[in-house]
């Protein structure tokens, strides 16, 4: 009897830290969608009535940041009107909204901020306060991103930190690197303790930066051609070597792409690079659209310049491989980036239908496709990223193949 009183205790102790933890169950896939606070400003405008809550599990705001005090910063902040209008239309949607913290060009003062304890614990009390004022799910890090050893454990310190005040049954996540350039300052023992998904930027893979014109968020690597330097594989594979399992893994998929003035195609020189979003870059005339079918990236060729981007079809391949291999979910870059005509938005849709496995007869416009090894055709691609005759939806790539 006091044998099974034991284990009694320990089953009744270990479901007591499984519900206190970070880890969450996901009965569907994750589809997180960043917000940027600036959406209403983009043309066409984005305003936050737009957004396809249904389609999307989670909704991030974009961004809030500290101030060099603790305090915050941001639109939202100074006025949280469409931050409040988002929060009613997507609890109506079912839709969890998620303030997310930093951003590309808004971390300067994180490092100042938590290396020092009273700031810290200033910003930690106005994010709790912000939370609960605003009815929002969850907070997301985008600390872009920690320099040096003490900036780490500084991190640290704040994620954890962070994860003791949120109330319970709210979400703590955060994008992070996709490789070991600027992963090995984040501590992943860490993040897997305190996160319930950790979304990998598995974007931004090429850019002006780099030495060529190469694609920005493949599949898998193609190295022999000189066309990839990193790849969503190689980045499942990085982390989790060290230790994230795949139930916490969310991949980013872009809704954006890269010009290159001067490239003639992928692995080529260029003279100049720009962010493009995906609407932007397909309205462009005179591109011939091809297809590489090792790394499973669309681009396109034109007169002297070449792009690389997502589309529909890429999307939902990539969506059917989280699905397959037991992945946490997707996240996009962001939502506004392939709304073109007043109401579609195509990756979306893609994402949405590939994630819930759901059948469906949308047919995307005919496009001139060039494979990799250079055949012409015509083609319609449905939202699952098939290869359409006639009425009949016919699979285009074997995506289970091992690699």
């Amino acid at each position: 009897m006091k044998q099974m009183n034991a284990l009694v205790v320990k089953f009744a102790l270990a479901m007591l830290f499984a519900l206190a933890g970070a880890t969450v169950a996901w009965a569907e896939p994750l589809f997180v969608g960043y917000y940027p606070d600036w959406g209403k400003w983009v043309s066409p405008s984005y305003t936050v009535d737009k957004v396809p809550y249904a389609k999307l599990t989670h909704v991030l705001w974009s961004f809030v940041s500290p101030n060099e005090d603790g305090s915050l910063r941001g639109d939202a902040v100074d006025d949280p009107t469409d931050l409040d209008k988002m929060v009613e239309l997507a609890h109506k949607a079912g839709t969890k909204v998620v303030l997310s913290l930093g951003g590309g060009g808004l971390c300067e003062n994180f490092a100042a901020v938590t290396a020092d304890d009273n700031l810290r614990a200033k910003f930690v009390a106005a994010l709790m306060e912000f939370v609960k004022a605003h009815d929002l799910d969850g907070l997301d890090m985008d600390w872009e991103t920690p320099e040096n050893e003490t900036q780490t454990a500084n991190f640290d310190k704040l994620i954890s930190e962070l994860r003791a005040a949120l109330p319970q049954g709210k979400t703590l996540s955060a994008a992070l690197p996709c490789s070991d350039w600027n992963g090995k300052h984040f501590n992943a023992e860490t993040l897997v303790e305190n996160l319930d998904w950790l979304g990998f930027m598995t974007y931004d893979i090429t850019g002006d930066w780099d030495e060529k014109a190469r694609f920005d968020s493949p599949l898998y690597p193609n190295v022999s051609n000189g066309w990839t330097t990193w790849s969503w594989k190689q980045t499942a594979q990085y982390w989790a070597g060290r230790g994230v399992p795949a139930s916490k893994m969310v991949f980013g998929i872009p809704m954006f792409g890269f010009v290159f003035d001067g490239a003639t195609g992928p692995g080529t020189d260029f003279t100049k690079g720009t962010y493009t979003s995906y609407a932007k870059i397909v309205a462009q005339e005179g591109w011939t659209f091809h297809f590489d079918d090792v790394s499973m990236e669309p681009y396109a060729v034109g007169d002297n310049k070449f792009a690389t981007f997502e589309d529909p079809h890429s999307a939902a391949i990539k969506s059917r491989w989280v699905k397959e291999n037991n992945y946490a979910g997707i996240l996009v870059w962001e939502v506004s980036q392939d709304y073109t005509d007043g109401t579609e938005q195509p990756i979306l849709d893609s994402i949405a239908v590939a994630l819930r496995g759901e059948t469906s007869t949308a047919i995307r416009p005919v496009r001139k496709a060039r494979s990799a090894g250079g055949a012409t055709s015509g083609v319609k691609v449905d939202v699952l990223g098939h290869k359409v005759r006639g009425e009949r939806p016919i699979i285009l790539l074997d995506i289970g193949r091992k690699r």
